[in-house]
């Protein structure tokens, strides 16, 4: 075999294998984010697939403040963005996991009850053009800490600001959570906070 018959079949296989090379890295681009069963495990772009896409009984919010600032992302989005029936029903889901097994308990927090009050207030909301524009929760250095009936509570304040029609209102509002079995911060009740909360 001659040199160049040599050199030919040299530069052969170095571009059979660049293009194999080639082929591969673009097969493995156009099946980046497909699972062996053939279903897509990219992650959501939109705020409604990202709150979805949460597993919270795998992480869950560590502080009473992580726990809060979840539950105003969820009311912002489920009241100002719009969406189908199931969506608006997996983020209600996904809301209910941060209560309080006491909270829910009670008859006028079951899941149909507490369904038809959203629904009613987002069609309010809509109507009304009335959206949540912006919130903000106590940093955890603020959080006030004690334990009732044997139980770690916690309570802070959020800053919510409402804007209906180029009107914008703030509501101070009081949250108190608390520790269930499994060590989770869950929310255990709101309340407007006036008074001594204010001069914090």
């Amino acid at each position: 075999m001659g040199k160049n018959t040599k050199k030919i079949i040299g530069a052969f296989l170095v571009m059979l294998v660049a293009a194999v090379l080639v082929l591969g890295g673009f097969y493995m681009l156009n099946n980046k984010g497909i699972s062996s069963s053939g279903e897509s495990t990219s992650l959501p772009s939109s705020e409604i697939g990202k709150l979805k896409a949460k597993d919270l009984e795998l992480k869950y919010p560590e502080t009473p403040s992580e726990v809060v600032k979840l539950y105003w992302r969820l009311n912002k989005c489920m009241y100002n963005t719009s969406m189908n029936e199931k969506d608006f029903e997996a983020l209600l889901k996904q809301l209910r996991l941060l209560y309080d097994e006491e909270f829910l308990a009670s008859g006028e927090n079951s899941w149909d009850n507490m369904l038809k009050n959203f629904q009613k207030d987002k069609k309010s909301f809509n109507k009304n053009k009335r959206v949540i524009s912006s919130y903000t929760v106590e940093d955890e250095r603020e959080v006030k800490y004690a334990t009732l009936d044997k139980r770690e509570c916690a309570t802070l304040l959020t800053s919510t600001l409402e804007t209906v029609k180029s009107k914008n209102t703030q509501f101070i509002t009081k949250f108190m959570c608390r520790r269930d079995d499994s060590g989770k911060w869950k929310i255990l009740g709101w309340e407007k906070a006036e008074g001594e909360d204010l001069k914090k």
